[in-house]
């Protein structure tokens, strides 16, 4: 496989932050080859494993048989349920691709990839890893560097940069443990065009019968308003959403009622049943087991629900007589556009009703969407069997799409970073065409402030990315940063109660996230000799800062 001069440069930068803290962040712009640089690196590792989303599974493997690489291949969800002990005597490299699906610290997804990169060098990708604030960022350094990493550089503590948001202190950490590249380190004849972008504004169907439900079965009266605008930004996506959320709620309710006319509490096997196997939108998410659990038989009289059933029908009905005219909009337009197109939804129920109406309109349409084989549907749109793909984010990661012209957002996500990855499917590297069009469809009137909060999460990263050539290294070597966490305070404790010999000091270091996660789970279980022989073992493996100057 040829590499362009940038991927060999990001190799060899790549390769040096692994070797001296184990772990690195690729973060290029997306289309960048990101993907090529990790399995270039994989070539020199003799164990090599890949976590990566299932929709990109057979793409990667695709890129290992060209690498001439035999990587074990785990999915983002599969991770949690792999059993795994870290394993002190073998040399590891876990690539992560889309880490920023790792951001979030009190996930079972993040404490799993924590404890597979124990005793192995990590190299997370992705083009976002600030998707709504700097603790995005924090999270995905606390995997692959120890909290002291940086102390000859002028950071005594990462973790106390992050939470004292220290300007200076993040730009540093950025630097010295982040590789990130525009579009332009690539040389004039390899540069794939512009992105011109437009914004359509659309009107949204008034709906005022939304204000009317009472989400009796909730419990909480503080999260009505949050379900409202939850209803609303479904109903800025199309009514066909907003239709699929009512009709979850509508089945809930009867069953509820149902439950109360027999004597007898919705049991969570009654709930889940209500929802079935369909779409799970954040409607459901905040309309949840552990939210509504709160509401019991006791509390809930049966008129409630037959009064809430009443305004969720009434609210059905007005929906007929919305003009659908974001959608007409949309047809419209794409009869003008003689490119191929990306259509991206946030709402399953979107996709499927803006497909079928392009398809009567006499488009050529294919749709990739959870339950619906989106694999086959991208496929049939790279081949040219279909010159309009509908997809959700499902497949706005990771994906080569570059035969397509135009990407169109027909919803505005809440994260910023989607709209980056949805451009990113067809502006990027062997993109033939001068420009690639990107629309934004926009409500009027934002009653859901969408625009806002995209763009104070746009604000957040352009801060923290824009100072990084402002920042200097300080570089005095600080003292480490002994434990403030109450449980490596315990497991000392117990290591001296029990008399166990272990080099105290360096199980007082903070380390990455990982071993962070072993100690805190050695000091609530039982502790003896060889537990402790196996977790300095695997320490010994970890990289760490410099120790202090006399």
């Amino acid at each position: 496989m040829l590499l362009l001069p940038h991927q060999l440069d990001g190799i060899a930068r790549v390769q040096q932050l692994l070797a001296r803290y184990g772990g690195a962040i690729l973060a290029d712009e997306v289309g960048l080859g990101k993907s090529y640089v990790a399995a270039a690196i994989a070539r020199d590792t003799p164990h090599v494993e890949l976590v990566v989303p299932a929709g990109l599974v057979a793409q990667w493997r695709e890129t290992a048989r060209a690498f001439d690489i035999d990587p074990l291949i785990l999915t983002h969800d599969a991770l949690a349920n792999e059993p795994f002990v870290a394993d002190a005597t073998r040399e590891r490299l876990v690539i992560v691709d889309e880490a920023h699906a790792f951001r979030n610290r009190r996930t079972q997804r993040w404490a799993a990839l924590a404890r597979r990169s124990v005793a192995a060098k990590l190299l997370l990708i992705t083009a976002t890893p600030i998707c709504n604030s700097l603790d995005d960022l924090h999270a995905l350094v606390m995997l692959i560097a120890a909290d002291d990493a940086l102390r000859e550089r002028g950071v005594a503590s990462i973790d106390d940069a992050f939470s004292a948001r220290d300007r200076n202190a993040i730009a540093i950490i950025v630097r010295e443990l982040v590789i990130r590249r525009a579009r332009d380190v690539l040389p004039h004849e390899l540069r794939f065009g512009a992105l011109t972008r437009s914004v359509v504004r659309h009107p949204v169907f008034a709906a005022p019968r939304i204000d009317a439900l009472r989400f009796p079965l909730v419990g909480d009266g503080d999260a009505t308003p949050l379900l409202r605008r939850l209803l609303r930004r479904r109903l800025e996506s199309s009514e066909a959403a907003l239709l699929a959320s009512l009709r979850r709620q509508s089945r809930f309710c009867e069953r509820a009622l149902d439950s109360l006319r027999r004597g007898r509490t919705l049991t969570k096997r009654d709930y889940l049943r209500a929802f079935g196997d369909e779409e799970h939108d954040a409607m459901q998410q905040v309309l949840f087991w552990d939210l509504f659990a709160a509401a019991t038989a006791s509390t809930i009289a049966p008129h409630e629900l037959e009064e809430e059933l009443a305004c969720i029908d009434a609210l059905v009905a007005s929906i007929a007589e919305s003009p659908c005219t974001k959608r007409a909009m949309l047809v419209e337009l794409c009869a003008t556009i003689a490119d191929p197109l990306l259509i991206f939804t946030g709402a399953i129920a979107t996709a499927h009703d803006v497909a079928n109406a392009l398809r009567n309109a006499g488009q050529h349409v294919a749709i990739a969407v959870s339950g619906a084989s989106p694999i086959a549907a991208i496929e049939t749109f790279r081949r040219g069997a279909a010159a309009i793909l509908v997809a959700t984010d499902l497949a706005a990661e990771g994906l080569n799409l570059e035969r397509a012209g135009v990407v169109i957002h027909y919803d505005i996500p809440w994260n910023p970073v989607k709209l980056e990855q949805r451009n990113g499917r067809a502006h990027r590297l062997g993109q033939p065409r001068d420009a690639v069009r990107a629309i934004y469809f926009v409500p009027d009137g934002d009653a859901t402030r969408v625009m806002h909060i995209v763009a104070a999460k746009n604000r957040t990263r352009r801060r923290t990315f824009d100072t990084i050539a402002e920042s200097q290294s300080i570089d005095p070597l600080l003292p480490p940063r002994l434990p403030r966490d109450a449980a490596a305070l315990a497991l000392l404790t117990a290591l001296r109660a029990r008399r166990l010999r272990a080099p105290l000091q360096l199980l007082a270091r903070r380390h990455r996230a990982g071993v962070e996660l072993l100690m805190r789970e050695l000091a609530t279980e039982f502790l003896d000799a060889t537990r402790v022989e196996e977790l300095l073992a695997v320490i010994e493996r970890e990289p760490h800062a410099p120790a202090p100057r006399a």
